[in-house]
C-alpha cells in the first residue's frame, strides 16, 4: 500500500473531549495492525500513539484522540504510519473542524392553542468552550409513514424550544421530530440528527370548527329548499 491509498483523510473534533480522525481505505485492511496515527500538541515535543479501529463497513480507520481540554489557538501535529513506515504528516486545528455534539433530551407536549412544543437541552456542560455560544438549529420533522415528506425548518436565534403549528401537520397521523445544531463561531460541520421524539396529532373539533363547518353546509340547504320549491311551486 502507498500513500496514493489512503483518501479521504479528515477529522472533526466535538470541542470538548475528542478529536476524530479517518480516512478510507481498501477493504480487508486491518486498521488496528497495519496503521498507527501519532499526534502531539505543536507546542510540545511529546508524541503519543493512537491505534485505529475498523468502521462497521470496514472501508474506513478511525482514531480518537482523547484530550483533557481545547484550546482555541491549539493544533495538533499528526503522523500516519503504516506497518511501520512513515507515510506523511499534517497538521489540524480543533477549531476549525468543530462538529458539535447534537442537542440532547427532546420532549415533545401538545399546548393549548393545539401546536406542539419541542423542546431540549444543550449537550455542553459549563466547563466547556462551546458553552452559552450563539447556536442555531435546524428542526425536522415527517409522518411516520411517509419518512421522505421531511419539513425543515432553521431557527436563527437562541432557544431552546420550536413550536409546530398543528396546520403544517395531517390529522391522524404519527409524526417525528429530530434536530440538529451549528455554533456560528465555528462553522466547519452541523452536529449528528438528535435522538427522536415522537408524537400523534388528533385533531380534536372545537365548537369554533363545528360553526365553521355549519354554516356554509346550511347555506347548501338553503339553497337546495329553495330550488325544491321553486319548482313543486312551478308545477
Amino acid at each position: 500500500m502507498t500513500a496514493g491509498h489512503i483518501q479521504e483523510f479528515a477529522c472533526f473534533t466535538d470541542f470538548d473531549k475528542e478529536l476524530v480522525c479517518h480516512w478510507k481505505v481498501p477493504a480487508q485492511t486491518n486498521c488496528s495492525q497495519e496503521f498507527l496515527l501519532w499526534y502531539s500538541k505543536e507546542t510540545s515535543s511529546v508524541s503519543n500513539m493512537c491505534v485505529p479501529e475498523n468502521e462497521k463497513d470496514s472501508l474506513r480507520c478511525t482514531c480518537t484522540i482523547y484530550a483533557d481540554y481545547f484550546v482555541s489557538g491549539h493544533t495538533y501535529i499528526l503522523a500516519l504510519q503504516f506497518n511501520d513506515t512513515d507515510m506523511w504528516n499534517c497538521s489540524v486545528t480543533p477549531a476549525l473542524v468543530v462538529k458539535p455534539k447534537a442537542p440532547k433530551n427532546l420532549a415533545i407536549e401538545k399546548t393549548e392553542n393545539g401546536n406542539f412544543n419541542l423542546s431540549w437541552e444543550e449537550s455542553y456542560s459549563s466547563s466547556s468552550l462551546l458553552f452559552g455560544q450563539p447556536v442555531i438549529y435546524e428542526v425536522k420533522y415527517w409522518r411516520k409513514q411517509h419518512p421522505t415528506e421531511v419539513s425543515v425548518k432553521a431557527i436563527n436565534y437562541q432557544t431552546k424550544s420550536f413550536e409546530i403549528a398543528a396546520s403544517s401537520l395531517k390529522r391522524g397521523y404519527d409524526y417525528i421530530a429530530s434536530l440538529r445544531c451549528m455554533y456560528t463561531d465555528y462553522r466547519a460541520n452541523w452536529s449528528e440528527w438528535s435522538e427522536e421524539v415522537e408524537f400523534h396529532y388528533d385533531h380534536q373539533v372545537k365548537a369554533e370548527d363545528i360553526l365553521q363547518m355549519a354554516v356554509p353546509t346550511s347555506c347548501i340547504l338553503i339553497v337546495a329548499l329553495s330550488v325544491i320549491c321553486y319548482f313543486c311551486f312551478t308545477k
